[in-house]
């Protein structure tokens, strides 16, 4: 299903950038001449240019993820580490860097990606025909419903991210994590658990956090404040020579 998918994405994101181009090649002489057959204003001219740009970024997106989908899995590339890894850290995890992480994972799928874009071609077209458009607000209510939407959608996110952290025990506790070869141990009060990195099969390094998935939407995470300097180098190294799909 996956590799379908992507087919499909590659061959109607291709399809469309051909038209473009087969439109653009058309319609350029003909604005560069000004040519009677294309009278458009200097205003009409930018933000076309600038719809163009933006619908030309989305399928090259659409493309990217299809070849994305139908390529086979990269074999995990591991750098031997032959030292003895024996790191012991104690800290505990601050909501605004809980937060930052889970905003800059939500908003960078492409989903949000493509949104915008259409809600960017949207308030084009609105800059263009305005009177158009809000004569015809009756009948474009439901544009209107999806932009408010995309707009709190934040604000929503926020919420939740606020809900999760305040439930969760774990993140109002000072832990203790000993980080050994084998395994991860975290130590709390209400907490006491020792995971070996076999049990994780995916592992994604932020600007803050290390996070080590044993779910798709469930990830142990480790925040890099808790490191000494040449520590966080050790253990960066040591994470290299995990079979552990990187994101």
């Amino acid at each position: 299903m996956k590799k379908l998918t992507g087919w499909i994405l590659i061959i109607f994101c291709s399809i469309l950038l051909l038209i473009f181009a087969i439109a653009l090649i058309a319609i350029i002489p003909g604005v560069l001449n000004k040519s009677s057959e294309v009278q458009m204003s200097i205003k009409e001219i930018l933000t076309s240019s600038v719809g163009f740009l933006i619908v030309i970024s989305l399928l090259i997106i659409g493309l990217k993820n299809g070849i994305k989908k139908i390529k086979k899995e990269k074999v995990v590339e591991t750098i031997d580490y032959d030292g003895e890894l024996k790191i012991d850290l104690t800290g505990q995890i601050e909501y605004i860097d809980y937060r930052n992480l889970i905003l800059g994972i939500s908003f960078k799928k492409p989903i949000y990606i493509v949104v915008l874009g259409i809600l960017l071609l949207f308030s084009l077209t609105f800059v263009v025909n305005r009177e158009n458009m809000m004569n015809q607000l009756d009948s474009n209510y439901f544009i209107f419903i999806i932009i408010g939407v995309f707009l709190l959608s934040p604000f929503f996110t926020l919420i939740q991210i606020k809900r999760l952290y305040n439930t969760n025990s774990i993140f109002k506790e000072e832990l203790n994590y000993i980080l050994t070869n084998d395994s991860i141990q975290i130590k709390g009060e209400t907490v006491d658990s020792t995971q070996k990195w076999t049990h994780f099969y995916q592992i994604r390094e932020t600007k803050k956090f290390f996070m080590f998935y044993h779910g798709k939407m469930i990830a142990t995470l480790i925040d890099k404040k808790m490191f000494l300097e040449n520590d966080l180098q050790e253990f960066q190294r040591f994470t290299k020579s995990l079979r552990l799909k990187r994101l």
